[in-house]
């Protein structure tokens, strides 16, 4: 039976916006590496007018209409995972495929349900899906999503990388509510600019991980499906590839910046600033620090707190120094992290990384 809708639903709001033009050309030099002509690509989505902007740079704007970038990432994934698919011998899961899953999972109970019953799903589809595989433990839940893939070059990386943001997106989606992630893994090299990675796929990223898979506190398995057909018959229209829309107008201004800097940092990049936020979110800088005090928090304090969690996240790595660590948290130099990490923890970063590590 359909569900009926119910008035206190978090329905997602459409998000204007335009894409860093850096991502299309990582597209566009993807499509060019594995045997496509940029051209008629371009002339076959009917994006022409932005050859300018994506091939011979004489347009030297630094960004792109969202919705071109719609077009653009749906016909390049589609065209790269079918190369991707060919280097295994086997055809790739179609954009149809995705809708029929989608139908499939719309009725479920919970986001529990939708799980098992992808799982379900992609076990009929093999040999060109693998299998899910979901453990809970202390609060947290982490998703596997196996890649069967033999090959490993940057367009297998892509197509895994949307899998992953795709379920991510959908997840959250069908319950109404953002989803923060504490970690998203792949297994594979890091075979694509770090920017990309961060637009694409917007948390910190593990790269040589033994299996695909994101993590996310684990309370969300229990929250009820609140979409309906009706409402998957609109988001199909555009779904996988409206990498902006976001899933709920509920989610605070302080978690999506937090979210924002957090993928920055993972990637290497300096957070921006305040005026540069603003204009991200077509707010006054007045507005931006106004509604981030009504939240209880200010962007300095954002900036720490993601340093934070980017340093606790790396010292739990046995392999990084901790120079390396505070120079990846984007600290001057290695006393200056040690005094703040002593602050945030009342330990130096080798104490603490000690007790982790018993």
């Amino acid at each position: 039976m359909t569900k009926s809708l119910t008035p206190n639903k978090q329905l997602s709001q459409p998000v204007p916006g335009r894409v860093p033009a850096g991502v299309g050309r990582d597209l566009m030099a993807m499509i060019a590496e594995y045997g496509g002509d940029a051209d008629i690509f371009l002339r076959d989505a009917g994006l022409l007018s932005l050859r300018a902007v994506l091939l011979d740079r004489s347009d030297e704007r630094d960004s792109i209409a969202h919705r071109d970038f719609t077009r653009l990432y749906a016909r390049a994934t589609a065209l790269l995972d079918e190369v991707a698919g060919r280097q295994e011998g086997r055809s790739s899961i179609t954009k149809g495929g995705i809708d029929m899953m989608c139908y499939a999972i719309i009725t479920c109970r919970t986001l529990h349900d939708v799980i098992a019953r992808m799982d379900s799903f992609f076990a009929l589809m093999a040999p060109r899906t693998g299998r899910l595989t979901l453990t809970v433990a202390r609060g947290e839940a982490r998703l596997d999503m196996a890649t069967i893939r033999k090959v490993r070059n940057s367009c297998a990386y892509l197509s895994d990388l949307t899998g992953l943001a795709t379920h991510h997106r959908l997840f959250g989606w069908l319950i109404g509510e953002d989803i923060p992630l504490s970690g998203a893994a792949m297994r594979y090299p890091p075979l694509l600019d770090a920017r990309t990675v961060a637009y694409l796929l917007p948390y910190p990223v593990e790269h040589h991980a033994p299996e695909n898979s994101l993590r996310f506190p684990a309370r969300y398995l229990d929250r009820p499906v609140v979409r309906d057909h009706h409402e998957l018959d609109l988001l199909l229209e555009r779904f996988p590839f409206d990498i902006e829309e976001p899933q709920s107008k509920q989610t605070p201004l302080s978690d999506r910046i937090s979210h924002l800097y957090a993928s920055m940092l993972a990637s290497g990049d300096a957070p921006v600033t305040g005026n540069e936020l603003a204009r991200q979110f077509s707010i006054s800088v007045a507005t931006l620090k106004r509604r981030l005090t009504a939240e209880g928090t200010s962007l300095s304090q954002i900036k720490a707190n993601s340093r934070r969690e980017l340093a606790a996240h790396l010292l739990r790595d046995p392999r990084l120094s901790i120079a390396e660590v505070a120079r990846r948290a984007h600290f001057s130099d290695t006393g200056s992290f040690c005094r703040a990490f002593r602050q945030w923890t009342g330990k130096s970063p080798s104490r603490w990384r000690g007790a982790m590590e018993g």
